[in-house]
Order: structure tokens, then sequence, then C-alpha cells
């Protein structure tokens, strides 16, 4: 019996009990005024019969329309309940349906532990070459510890904020208001975001298949940049998606000769294929520095960032901007995925001292960096294979990896998932811009190559609880730490072979 049957049934049973003492009072009454009229008496009788019938039946009218009225005042109580008592999405999320106004607290905190080994394994102290030995061997890190929120407003508007915490200061994330237009798939976004860029870099740092994206998105320096982009996205269907966006200089930079901007562009197709679907994309991005200090500088850390020691490094370049065009190739059938990109970047116009025009001409600014006889290219790439023991598919979504739902949770009597990958990683940062050398400039660039054997194991207990463990081996070819790692050599700097092996973990939390 619910709760209005029993209210229901509790004032009719009081009203009852009220009517009886009144039936008895008038049926004595009638009783003390008979006559001994036969037809009279029977007329009285009836009329006294009547009489308490009739009040009854009014209150229990009367206590019906009570109850009407309490059940539409318990109905509009949990009405407002409803609007009040949040979701669960990994964190609470509340939300007003009236409205549309929606707020969801999001954040995740990633712990990494592991060792990068010293340049083959030879431990020296200090700083020999440029190379600190110190910060080598074992180490702990907070890589990240992100809180923020995201929600929608009236009218289509949507809202994301995240800072991250790590290393004792503050960074931007995702600071960005969105717009979704009705019946269209078209968004535009504003904020501070990542320009439009390969699969590694537009997915989640949470949801990748190794502890840090491939080495040329950290060698080609795709960061978050303030600027407003538009979308198209198959909003249904998830076939394809195409952006579009300009952008000025990351949020944190602190200068107001913010002369620097990129356009970036990046389409994607994803078409059913063989029982399963494949990831088709591309994308090209158009930077410029800014004019007061034109340089770039490109390197890349060993597969982890448990170290801040780089072995390939080309230093700063006194460069105008530069350019790179990017492919993608992807695929998940069942519980196997597998994904491969390659990148190349165009360093535009190195600078000598003749072509150098700075924002303020009398502000004797120079180009920040080496200035060198051509202009260099470089090169970026990986391949790889994952599989789920336990039956999952690799989740994705909008052009990029998304979550995972674990079919048999821990905490339900499950073990989680089980994710195992591997990876090629490949990074060029070396170039030969000209036949020879010349007074003015040097002719190549000895930035050094690096080759990445990674394998992974993923472990989600449940949604939104990540354990992972990796170990890798990274093979490097000359750059400007091979002199001095191996220093007797008798090839060119260039061309002196060394490795590094490495192993980490990581523990992340979402919500």
């Amino acid at each position: 019996m619910n709760t209005k049957t029993l209210m229901a049934a509790l004032l009719a049973g009081s009203a009852l009990v009220m009517a009886t003492p009144a039936m008895a009072q008038d049926a004595a009454t009638a009783q003390e005024s008979e006559t001994p009229d036969a037809s009279d008496a029977t007329a009285d009788a009836a009329i006294a019969a009547a009489a308490p019938v009739d009040d009854a039946q009014a209150k229990i009218e009367l206590l019906q329309a009570q109850v009407e009225a309490l059940q539409e005042s318990i109905a509009q109580i949990q009405s407002g309940m409803v609007k009040s008592t949040p979701s669960w999405k990994g964190a609470p999320e509340f939300a007003d349906k009236d409205s549309g106004f929606t707020f969801k607290p999001k954040g995740f905190m990633q712990f990494d532990a592991g060792v990068v080994g010293y340049p083959n394994g030879d431990e020296l102290r200090g700083t020999v070459g440029g190379l600190n030995y110190n910060n080598l061997g074992f180490n702990t890190r907070a890589r990240r510890i992100v809180f923020g929120a995201e929600g929608s407003l009236p009218g289509g508007f949507k809202y994301k904020a995240e800072f991250n915490f790590a290393q004792g200061g503050v960074d931007y994330e995702d600071i960005t208001l969105s717009y979704d237009f009705k019946e269209s798939p078209l968004t535009i976004t504003v904020g501070n975001f990542y320009p439009y860029s390969s699969l590694e870099t537009m997915t989640s740092s949470r949801l990748g298949s190794m502890l840090e994206r491939a080495s040329f998105t950290d060698a080609f320096n795709y960061n978050r940049r303030l600027g407003v982009g538009l979308s198209l996205a198959d909003k249904k269907a998830d076939k394809y998606t195409l952006s579009l966006g300009l952008f000025s200089q990351p949020i944190n930079d602190s200068s107001f000769t913010r002369t620097g901007w990129e356009v970036s562009a990046r389409g994607t197709y994803s078409p059913q294929f063989a029982g399963g679907m494949l990831h088709l994309g591309a994308s090209a991005h158009k930077r410029q520095n800014n004019r007061e200090s034109q340089g770039a500088q490109y390197r890349s850390r060993p597969l982890t960032q448990v170290t801040d020691q780089r072995f390939i490094d080309t230093g700063t370049i006194a460069a105008k901007g530069d350019t790179s065009v990017g492919v993608e190739l992807g695929g998940i059938f069942k519980s196997f995925h597998f994904a491969a990109e390659a990148q190349k970047l165009w360093v535009d116009k190195t600078y000598d001292a003749t072509d150098f025009v700075p924002l303020d001409p009398e502000s004797n600014a120079t180009p920040n960096g080496t200035r060198y006889d051509g202009d260099p290219s470089f090169t970026g790439g990986y391949a790889e294979v994952g599989f789920y023991l336990t039956g999952e598919s690799r989740g994705y979504k909008g052009g990029k990896w998304d979550r995972t739902k674990v079919l048999k949770p821990f905490d339900k009597g499950g073990w989680g998932a089980i994710q195992v990958n591997a990876r090629l990683d490949y990074m060029d940062l070396t170039d030969r811009v000209a036949d020879s050398a010349t007074v003015a400039a040097p002719y190549f660039v000895n930035g050094g190559k690096q080759l990445g054997y990674q394998a992974s194991i993923i472990w989600n207990p449940m949604d939104y609880l990540r354990f992972m463990a990796q170990v890798g081996r990274t093979d490097i070819t000359g750059g400007p730490r091979a002199a001095t790692v191996d220093p007797t050599s008798t090839d060119p700097v260039n061309e002196r072979k060394y490795h590094s092996t490495s192993a980490a973990v990581r523990a992340q939390l979402e919500f």
C-alpha cells in the first residue's frame, strides 16, 4: 500500500467514526417525537434515516477534496525534489530541466612513479654536456591534479573550466564557452583549448593507451591557446567531423605583444567496415611566432614525464613560424584497436640579421635562437595496437578516443576492464638544410632521432578509476647529448647511437 492510499483510508475511516455518533443521536430524537399516526411515523422514520446518511456523505466528499489537495501538494514537493536531486556521472550533476541549466563538478588526479635509465647504463652525477644525470633514475610526480566544472546554460550554451594544480602552481586546461546550434551540426567555441590537431592531441590524457601522448605532440608544441573554433559534427550517426580554428598565444603568456597566432583545421571520417569501424583523419597548422621574439624550440622527453631531461632537442631556432600537416588512421574491431599517425613540420623562414624586423624598430630586438642557412623540416609518428582481455571495445566519439564502459566492474564481482597495448614511436629532429656551412649560419640541425618501443597494461576496476604500467626503450641517434654520452666514438656526432630504458606506473581517479 502506497502513502496516498493509506492517507485516503485513514481520512475516510475518520469520517465514518465521526458520522456514527451523529447517526445514533438523530435516531434517538426521531423515536421521542413519534405519534400514533402510522403514516407519519413511517415518513418520520425515513427522514430520520436519510438525514445522517446525507451528512456523512457531505463529510466524506469534503475529506476527499482534502485528500486531493494533499496529493497535489505531495506531487509539487516530489517535482521540486527531482529538480534538486543530482544524477551521478562520475560526480554529481545538478540539472533544472525547465530552464536548461546544468552544473557538474569535475576533475581528475594522476600520480606517476617510475625510472628513466641512464644513457647506455652509465650512471654519472651532476650535469655533463647539458644532461642533468641527477634528474634521471627513479622519480615520482603528480602528473595532473585538475579541478573544474562544466555544464549548460539556457538557450543552448555550454561552459567548461578546468585548472591544473600539479607541481605547486596553477595551469589552465580547457576554459571554454560554446554554443550548439539547434537542428544543426555546427558548434562554435571560444576560450582556451587545443587547436584542432592529431588524434593523440584531441583525445583526453585520461584516456590514452600510453602514459604520455606520442612524441611529436610534445616536440611540435601542440598546446592549448586562446582562440575561437567552428566545428561541424555528425551528432546522430557520429560519422564525420570538420573543424577550423583561429588562435592567439597560450592563455598563460603574460606578455602584451600577442602578435603570434595559429590557424588550424582538422577533418575526420569514421565509416563502418568489416564488422567494425575505421577512423580516417587529417589536420593542418599554420603558426607565426611573436614578432618580438621570433624563435621556436622543438624537443621531446623519453616516453615519460618522470624526468625533465630531453635526449633530442633542436635548441631554439630563429624563425618566423612553422607549418605542419598530419594524417591519421585507426580502427576498432570488437576488443581490438589500432592507430597510426604521421606528422611533418616545416620551419618557416629562419632569420638573419638583415631580414628580421621587430614590432618596434627602436627596440633593437634580434631573432631568438640559431639562424640556419635554410629552412629545416622535422618528422614524427607512431603506430600502435591494443586489445581488451575482458571483452570491452575501445570507446570512440566525435573523431577521438572516448571512455570505455567497464562490462564487469570490480565492485560487482567482476575483474574490471584489462587492456594491453604496444606502440612504436618515432621522432626525427635532424635536417641538412644546405650542402655546406657558410660564414653566416650552420647548415645542419642536430636535434637527434628517437625511436621508442613501448608496452602498457591498463586496469580499470570500474568506470572513472584506472591503473597503468608501462615499459619502454628509447634508441637515440645523434642529438645534443651524443658527444657527451659517447665521447670516444669516431663516428660523426649526428650518427652516434645510445639508448635508455624506462618503466613507470600511474594511479588515476576521475570525477
